[in-house]
């Protein structure tokens, strides 16, 4: 889009850098939050279907995924079609014994009962050159008030790490 604001004549080249420059990224959509020994952690706490964390799932390589949270109803399987992806899962929340049997021989899979634990979890799983991908699947209603609280949660406790 940039390119043909450019070639258009719509926009000059400094002033479509200085937009891309400025350009905020939503808040818990494949969110960035850190880089920390290589591993790079993203908050996508938005996903809250099984389609929308299969879709951040294929964004990456080589991922430890935390996924789970209160389920919709939904077939989790869907995220577990893109398993190429995941090297690793911590399962959390309601869903997490369906989120284990959705990955279950395919990767390595833990389970976490708090937030920190899926953290601590996730960090153990990592390898510099990782994505950790907090992408729940599922909404947040077992833990959280809602996908913003759990996506701040995550962010502060990644950011927070030594």
């Amino acid at each position: 889009a940039a390119a043909l604001c450019i070639e258009s004549g719509l926009a000059s080249p400094a002033h479509v850098s200085e937009a891309l420059a400025s350009f905020e990224h939503a808040a818990h959509r494949i969110e960035f939050v850190r880089d920390l020994d290589g591993v790079r952690w993203y908050n996508d706490s938005k996903a809250t279907s099984p389609h929308a964390a299969a879709v951040a799932i294929q964004s990456f390589d080589s991922i430890v995924l935390i996924a789970g949270g209160k389920n919709k109803d939904l077939d989790l399987n869907e995220m577990a079609a893109h398993r190429d992806h995941v090297r690793a899962v911590v399962a959390t929340g309601a869903s997490a014994d369906a989120i284990e049997a959705a990955f279950s021989g395919h990767c390595v899979v833990r389970k976490a009962s708090t937030m920190q634990e899926a953290i601590d979890h996730a960090r153990e799983l990592a390898r510099s050159g990782d994505v950790v991908l907090l992408s729940p699947g599922c909404t947040s209603y077992d833990w959280y008030s809602n996908y913003a609280e759990r996506g701040d949660d995550f962010r502060s406790r990644v950011l927070a790490l030594k």
